[in-house]
């Protein structure tokens, strides 16, 4: 008995050690199933409430709402890679607006046209405005600038874009040679001037003529010889030689063949301050310049009878010779300005047909049509008049002088 005795005892408190310890495991992984259980639920995500709605077209109630914050999250998100893209274009010459929920700009159109807005009515994608023959694209109710073509940098002085219907005109120097050395030249001696203008006038103002003068880098092409008074040295900066040619001693030179509209006989009129020339048919046909400086520069050639009768807008309405010509007869014109001592620059050069009953000024004077070489429309009727508020045009009948096709005939060097 004792030995048996002595064997049962020691198991007992065994079993229940093993008992409690199987207790004891069974609890922590219910408390361990329950922490699970609660933590998933806890991190979860809402349930995505996703209305496939156009690309631009409004929402509807609160799940348009939930799409645009959740748009408004990828574009927070995505926003930092498109700075990149912009910062490593290297600078431009212009700057990027602020973003604004009133801009939309025509650059970033994804970005403007995820915004749809709930509760019925979103920015819808909007159109931008071109310039030219480009359309811009923006978004919502923005406008944004196209690339286009038909967008022409143009001045008084002419724009700088090729035509057809233009006069090809360079800007040459009077007080440096043809490799832009400084020359002898007086701007308070006018005879400096009168002598270079004389020189050109009888050579018929062809091309080597030219070849003593410096010549401005930039063409301009010209339809209509109408600058009132302005600064002188808008030309030579027009011209591309702003920062190479002081405002004094400069003349620029047009070429180009045109045709008569219909058969008539018709003169060139101007006003200058200081010179215009008008050379057509080979031969000098205008002369206009400053009261103290028309007698000196005309030289051989003279004005009609009664050219002194009537003020212009720079000095004396000079008229020119009566020029004869056929229905879509070709001439070759030369038309040249020029400043003498600097200041103020202007130009007029209108045109008279013989035999046409014109009305008149106060004065008598013959309200007549500017000189073009296309046809008159309103932005440039406009132009006009604002520069000359004082002098009245003829606007019902202008004669269009159609003008030369090909290349730039100043850049012909076997004339």
């Amino acid at each position: 008995m004792t030995e048996e005795s002595d064997y049962v005892t020691p198991s007992r408190p065994r079993r229940f050690g093993a008992g409690a310890f199987s207790i004891s495991v069974i609890i922590h992984l219910v408390f361990l199933m329950l922490a699970v259980f609660y933590f998933v639920k806890w991190v979860e995500p809402p349930e995505e409430k996703i209305d496939f709605l156009p690309g631009g077209g409004g929402g509807g109630g609160n799940e348009g709402q939930t799409v645009s914050k959740i748009k408004a999250q990828q574009r927070m998100m995505t926003s930092p890679a498109l700075s990149k893209r912009i910062a490593v274009a290297g600078p431009a010459s212009f700057s990027l607006p602020d973003a604004s929920p009133d801009f939309a700009s025509a650059s970033m159109p994804m970005a403007m046209s995820d915004a749809s807005s709930g509760s019925g009515g979103g920015a819808g994608g909007g159109r931008g405005t071109g310039i030219g023959k480009g359309f811009g694209s923006g978004s919502g109710m923005g406008s944004g600038p196209g690339v286009g073509q038909g967008f022409v940098s143009t001045s008084v002085f002419g724009g700088k874009q090729d035509r057809s219907d233009a006069l090809a005109g360079h800007l040459y120097d009077f007080k440096q040679d043809e490799k832009g050395k400084a020359v002898e030249y007086d701007i308070g001696n006018a005879q400096h001037f009168i002598t270079r203008a004389h020189d050109l006038q009888n050579r018929r103002f062809r091309d080597s003529a030219f070849r003593k003068f410096f010549k401005a880098p930039d063409t301009l092409y010209l339809t209509q010889l109408a600058i009132p008074l302005r600064p002188a040295d808008e030309g030579p900066a027009l011209f591309g030689a702003g920062d190479k040619m002081k405002p004094s001693g400069w003349l620029a030179h047009y070429r180009g063949k045109i045709k008569a509209p219909r058969t008539m006989s018709f003169r060139f009129v101007g006003s200058a301050d200081d010179y215009i020339a008008v050379q057509a048919k080979g031969r000098l046909r205008l002369v206009a310049a400053r009261p103290e400086l028309q007698a000196p520069v005309q030289d051989k050639w003279e004005p009609a009878a009664g050219s002194d009768a009537y003020p212009g807008p720079m000095g004396t309405l000079v008229f020119g010779d009566w020029i004869q010509v056929r229905a879509g007869e070709e001439l070759e014109m030369d038309l040249a300005i020029g400043e003498r001592p600097g200041g103020v620059v202007g130009f007029l050069l209108l045109v008279e047909e013989k035999d046409k009953e014109y009305r008149t000024a106060g004065n008598g004077r013959p309200i007549l049509p500017i000189f073009t070489t296309e046809a008159i429309v309103d932005p440039i009727r406009e132009r006009i008049t604002k520069g000359f508020p004082d002098w009245e045009f003829e606007w019902d009948n202008v004669p269009v002088f159609t003008n030369r096709s090909g290349p730039d005939p100043l850049a012909d060097p076997f004339r």
